[in-house]
């Protein structure tokens, strides 16, 4: 076979496996623009996703002191979204390539989606009143496990 045509029959390869990869995660990928929780929860945006990790953590900490705390939780950003992309490096007449990126879309203009990404908890506020130091240091290192943070990103005071 020839330099040029076994080049081609290789890219025509990739294409087609990355082609055959979208779509099946076109399959797997929600009906709507709402996140999909791990436990089938649909959240229509960060905001609705801070809200629910606000009452989460302010369950688990007045389950720890049995008082009544307020959370204030801040995020990096909103989702982040990886789309499918076909790529294929293009020989210009000087030698050199160029490589050529498009968006793999599925029925009509919709870009697949290959990676959804929740937004990044960065900061943790709890105001619980009556806690004792034992209490605090429990708390802090509770949020510190559930959201990766490190101690000094959480802040709780009486």
């Amino acid at each position: 076979m020839q330099p040029d045509k076994l080049k081609k029959s290789r890219v025509a390869v990739i294409t087609a496996a990355v082609l055959a990869a979208a779509l099946l995660l076109l399959a797997r990928a929600p009906s709507s623009g709402a996140a999909q929780t791990e436990n089938g929860g649909v959240y229509s945006s960060g905001e609705e996703y801070r809200a629910k990790l606000q009452n989460e953590v302010a369950e688990l900490v007045e389950g720890v002191t049995r008082k009544s705390c307020s959370v204030v939780i801040t995020l990096e950003r909103g989702y982040e979204y990886i789309y499918a992309v076909n790529q294929q490096s293009v020989q210009d007449t000087g030698g050199g390539s160029d490589l050529r990126r498009e968006y793999v879309l599925a029925g009509g203009n919709t870009p697949v989606i290959v990676e959804e990404r929740m937004p990044r908890v960065c900061g943790v506020a709890i105001v619980c009143r009556g806690i004792t130091a034992a209490e605090e240091y429990k708390i802090i290192k509770l949020v510190s496990a559930l959201f990766d943070l490190p101690t000094n990103r959480i802040g709780v005071t009486d």
